[in-house]
């Protein structure tokens, strides 16, 4: 079995050396420290950004989607509320990176046996919370694609034309059955422009025993 045994360097650490570790030390010492600034900022970010967006979801929501069809109107809430959803995991991703997610204490003798040093756990505190921060930013871009596209959706997508179907009567009288769009009713008489007919029918009102609303004249 070969034993390996530490060796002495060739030279001792130049300045430059020193001065590195140093350095590198002061930084992984503030690493922390600046990992959760930056959370704070995106957290503080993303609230004013989901009060503003739910507040215009809910004032004008429904007046933006009140024309459009049954589906455009799902497709649009999907990829807003998709969109907010998104935001709102993206907060709670950067306030778990500002406030930390370790409930319990931790002792001395723990951190030691499972990072060798208290400067290598704040190392991997720090590197914890980055990742959550970069997870943060993600879905602020997942939340912007997916709102954005709500917009674009509701300003393109074609509008319900239920209310421009045209109305059609149905009306009985004495000579029969006639259907058809209202053209006027004066001089007690009332025409219909029936489908397929170029003239309108005429019907002595007096002759009408009954009137019926109709979506077709089929």
């Amino acid at each position: 079995m070969t034993r390996y045994r530490p060796r002495r360097p060739a030279a001792a650490p130049s300045a430059f050396d020193l001065a590195e570790r140093d350095a590198f030390a002061t930084l992984s010492a503030a690493s922390l420290d600046a990992v959760r600034s930056s959370a704070e900022t995106w957290r503080n970010g993303l609230s004013a950004f989901i009060t503003l967006v739910t507040a215009g979801v809910v004032i004008k929501g429904r007046d933006t989607t009140s024309a459009l069809s049954t589906e455009w109107r799902a497709a649009v809430t999907v990829l807003v509320v998709g969109g907010l959803l998104a935001a709102i995991v993206g907060l709670w991703e950067a306030l778990a990176a500002q406030a930390g997610t370790r409930p319990r204490a931790i002792t001395l003798s723990a951190v030691h046996d499972e990072y060798g040093s208290v400067a290598a756990y704040k190392v991997a505190l720090a590197t914890g919370a980055a990742t959550r921060v970069r997870r943060a930013q993600n879905l602020v871009a997942v939340a912007l694609v997916l709102l954005l596209a709500g917009v674009v959706v509701s300003w393109w997508a074609p509008t319900d034309s239920g209310g421009d179907k045209p109305v059609y009567l149905k009306v009985s009288h004495r000579g029969g059955i006639g259907c058809g769009t209202l053209n006027s009713a004066d001089g007690g008489k009332l025409r219909l422009k029936e489908p397929g007919r170029h003239e309108p029918a005429v019907i002595p009102l007096t002759d009408v025993t009954d009137i019926v609303v109709v979506k077709t004249c089929g």
